[in-house]
């Protein structure tokens, strides 16, 4: 069988290392799942591609690619290509741009990855396009491999990185990533997940326990940020989970992002007894006309709601805001400057919009 190595680009800027590359740790999962032997090689935790591409001598190579990586994994697969390595690539901009990626890689993964690697790799299909249906059933996809990440260099990201979105737990903790869900309901024009319709699942909440205790045990992990879209999109599953949680003593803390319109006290008050202590809104902007125009589908008042009852449960809101929205006036721009005024965010971030390829912004 094919010797098999997936790579995760490395970049400059360290934000983009501040969670284990859990899509290739899915993906690894359910190959070694099926029998197949893979290796992960991360160059955001400082392994160089190159030289273990060399050491390691595989037959086939996945590369994940990223807009704001796309070119680094650009120049992977060209090296592996070069090489008669049968290169693979997926990820959101080789799935939106097909042909640009084909240029430096033999096969294109469009979408969810697990099921057509393991095919390409097991069962040798060979076209240069690979689309498979969305996994209906979460729970049927093993937990990360995360045995392949450097776990060591994860778990200490809260400190390595300053920004408040990952350090919200004390010094010393042990953070890692989880995901638990995938797609979302929502359509914003900025975001990724408008490039093809993906339904909503979610991983049961005895699931995300089962995985939550493996990451105490494995790795004496204190902290989990969990990277789904929205952590209080599905309340009941969440409810389960915090309750478990406080019942069976887990001693975590976790920070999340949510949107502003599916909060409520209870939720929020259960969630902080669990360990919850931060949250993270997309807010975008303090126009309500903005609002529209991104296709948010909530208002200011709900926004400021959201601050107001997180706080109330003792739970630290944090905002993020783009600049240079299409439509955009200074007007708007000044709305949302008086909007993080008002609302007094300890913990803020201010974007510059950017089209990326897929989304209807890009369009």
């Amino acid at each position: 069988m094919a010797k098999t190595v997936l790579i995760n680009p490395g970049s400059e800027c360290e934000i983009y290392s501040a969670t284990e590359p859990l899509n290739l740790g899915f993906i690894a999962g359910y190959l070694e799942k099926n029998g197949v032997e893979v290796r992960i090689i991360d160059e955001m935790a400082n392994e160089n591609p190159i030289k273990m591409i060399n050491e390691l001598k595989p037959d086939m190579v996945g590369i994940t690619a990223t807009t704001p990586l796309v070119t680094r994994a650009y120049e992977i697969a060209d090296y592996c290509r070069d090489r008669k390595i049968l290169t693979i690539m997926g990820g959101v901009h080789a799935s939106v741009l097909s042909e640009e990626a084909l240029k430096h890689c033999d096969i294109v993964v469009k979408g969810e990855g697990e099921q057509a690697i393991l095919d390409i790799v097991k069962n040798g299909m060979r076209q240069k396009i690979v689309s498979m249906p969305y996994i209906k059933n979460l729970d049927e996809i093993p937990p990360p491999a995360r045995h392949l990440f450097k776990m060591n260099f994860y778990l200490k990201s809260g400190e390595r990185l300053p920004t408040h979105t990952y350090n919200f737990a004390p010094k010393g903790s042990n953070t890692a990533a989880l995901m638990c869900s995938r797609g979302c309901p929502y359509n914003c024009t900025f975001c990724h997940n408008s490039w093809r319709e993906m339904p909503f699942r979610f991983n049961s909440a005895e699931r995300v326990i089962s995985e939550i205790k493996s990451l105490i045990e494995r790795y004496n992990v204190n902290a989990i940020f969990f990277l789904d879209d929205d952590m209080f999109a599905n309340n009941p599953r969440l409810k389960k989970i915090c309750e478990t949680i406080i019942k069976e003593k887990f001693n975590i803390l976790w920070s999340c992002a949510a949107r502003s319109n599916n909060l409520s006290s209870e939720i929020l008050e259960l969630a902080r007894e669990s360990g919850c202590v931060k949250i993270n809104f997309g807010f975008e902007s303090g126009s309500q006309k903005i609002l529209n125009v991104l296709n948010k589908k909530n208002t200011l008042e709900e926004n400021q709601k959201a601050i107001d009852l997180c706080r109330k449960a003792k739970i630290e809101p944090c905002g993020s805001f783009m600049i240079g929205n299409p439509t955009e006036t200074m007007e708007d721009i000044n709305l949302t400057r008086q909007f993080i005024r008002r609302s007094k965010l300890k913990y803020k971030s201010i974007l510059i919009t950017t089209p990326f390829p897929g989304t209807k912004l890009w369009e």
